[in-house]
Order: structure tokens, then C-alpha cells, then sequence
């Protein structure tokens, strides 16, 4: 168990002595602008998921509308023959 804590703990060592000031502001700039464009994403997710929500009973409607005019028109071409 202590050869795993003096692993881990060189290891944490090694790694916050290595890392310079503008690694650290480069983590940060990169955080804030993943964070941000994560929340417009989002919100453009649920702004589309709404509108599709919104629109989707009248093109179903629609396309009802026009899948029966189109098996009428089949079936009136099927009786001339």
C-alpha cells in the first residue's frame, strides 16, 4: 500500500511541477469555451426539439392529407384499366 501512495503522490508531484503558467491559463480559456458553447448547444437542442414538437402534428396531418389524395389518384388509375 505505500509503494501505490509514493507512486501516486511522485506522480502528482512530478505533474504540478512540470506544468507552466500558460498551461494552466490554456486549461482554463479551453474550460470556459467548451462550457459555453455546451449551453448554447444545449439550447439549441431544446429550441429544436420544441419547434419539431410544435410543427410535427400539422406535417402529419399534411402528409396524411396527401398520402390518401395520392392512393385515391392509384386506385382511380387501377379501375380505368
Amino acid at each position: 500500500m505505500d509503494n501505490k501512495i509514493s507512486f501516486l503522490a511522485g506522480y502528482f508531484l512530478t505533474a504540478v511541477t512540470t506544468i507552466s503558467a500558460a498551461g494552466i491559463l490554456n486549461a482554463i480559456v479551453l474550460g470556459l469555451l467548451g462550457g459555453f458553447f455546451g449551453i448554447i448547444g444545449k439550447e439549441a437542442y431544446f429550441y429544436t426539439r420544441d419547434q419539431i414538437k410544435t410543427t410535427y402534428p400539422k406535417v402529419k396531418i399534411w402528409v396524411s392529407v396527401k398520402w390518401s389524395l395520392v392512393k385515391k389518384k392509384l386506385n382511380d388509375i387501377g379501375k380505368a384499366k
